[in-house]
């Protein structure tokens, strides 16, 4: 393989980005990381496999060398681990000699060949899954105990510029896994079993926008259905007692947080989890009538989207995605391309949605697990 000159560049910006995300988002996870590997220390692997580590893998391993796992699960898209050095070793090492001992009995497809590296496996503690690069033809391949070969990606630089799109831009992410956190840790999912109730999904940095502490902007948050009751309790109070009327302000207004929160959650539920879902997607009734104006009574205008979409790039996509779309559909894809603006006014997030809309991912976006 003739690696890419920009290929090992865009694994360090790409792995950069990650870094940071974690360091902000995730600190347990960002702490499991293992420091990164001398260029003796890899030289030293190079030499145990007895093969050649492309470039751009030497350029992760630089900057973190695998990693110990949070909560029983690995930090890498698609909930892998990245493996440490000496268990990329003995998983290469231990490979081959089941490539020897099969001869020529094993289909020629599914041998292990000296040039596949393994850089991530199902989790810190069971290697019997992974993924490996190709060091032949630069793709990210998932292997298993069943001496199953797929391609997942198309490059290591891919692979990770994907993860790092869908942890800055999270209702953009593609694929079945979504970032989430459990007890502070990255965990890609939703899990299954105790952990998925205790899994919390992240929906990015861009928070519901809460209600002043006031009681009119209170009693406009609500859902509709409380707001009788907020009422009556409203109109039983002793305006002239501070206490009392500290406690029910406080009461109220943590209730249209959580109101808030709860119908973020379940907007993006309804517009499928992703803002670059296909038009035609129609927001149910129930939802579009009950947003509140702190967080979007209605779809914005044509012109609001315009004027905050800040590149004439993305700007243009939405114009081709309006034009595609049947009139019926207009309140779910205006609502989509709003998200879109939101994330776009935080720098990390304005990065991952340049990338998305210029086409930068890999061309292979379904990513199956087991």
């Amino acid at each position: 393989m003739t690696t890419d000159a920009s290929a090992d560049a865009r694994v360090t910006r790409a792995w950069s980005r990650i870094l940071e995300w974690l360091a902000d988002y995730a600190p347990p996870s960002y702490a499991a990381l293992e420091p990164g590997a001398s260029d003796d220390e890899i030289a030293a692997v190079e030499e145990a496999l007895g093969a050649g580590v492309p470039e751009e893998l030497k350029a992760l391993w630089r900057l973190s060398a695998g990693e110990n796992g949070v909560n029983g699960s690995g930090l890498m898209l698609g909930d892998w681990a990245l493996m440490p050095l000496d268990a990329v070793i003995e998983v290469h090492q231990t490979q081959m000699r089941l490539r020897d001992a099969d001869g020529e009995d094993e289909d020629a497809l599914a041998q292990w060949q000296p040039s596949w590296i393994p850089f991530c496996s199902y989790n810190p503690d069971d290697t019997v899954y992974g993924l490996y690069l190709n060091g032949r033809t630069g793709e990210v391949c998932r292997w298993s105990r069943f001496a199953e070969r797929q391609r997942e990606y198309e490059s290591l630089p891919a692979y990770l510029e994907l993860m790092a799109v869908s942890l800055e831009a999270p209702l953009a992410a593609a694929g079945p896994e979504k970032p989430g956190m459990l007890r502070g840790a990255l965990v890609w999912g939703p899990p299954d079993g105790e952990r998925g109730s205790q899994w919390v999904r992240h929906l990015g940095g861009a928070r519901p926008r809460h209600p002043a502490k006031t009681l009119g902007a209170i009693r406009e948050a609500l859902p509709g259905d409380e707001r009788e009751e907020f009422d009556e309790q409203r109109d039983a109070l002793d305006l002239t007692d501070p206490v009392a009327v500290a406690a029910f302000r406080d009461h109220w207004w943590e209730r249209a947080v959580r109101a808030q929160e709860e119908l973020e959650d379940e907007v993006a539920a309804a517009l499928g989890g992703s803002v670059m879902a296909q038009p035609g997607r129609k927001l149910a009734p129930e939802y579009e009538a009950t947003l509140p104006p702190a967080i979007r009574h209605r779809p914005p205008s044509l012109g609001d989207i315009r004027t905050a979409l800040r590149h004439e790039s993305v700007r243009t996509r939405f114009s081709q995605d309006f034009l595609a779309a049947i009139p019926p559909h207009f309140p779910a894809l205006l609502l989509r391309w709003w998200d879109i603006a939101r994330l776009m006014a935080d720098p990390r997030g304005d990065r991952a949605v340049r990338a998305v809309v210029n086409g930068r991912r890999s061309p292979d976006r379904e990513h199956r697990r087991r």
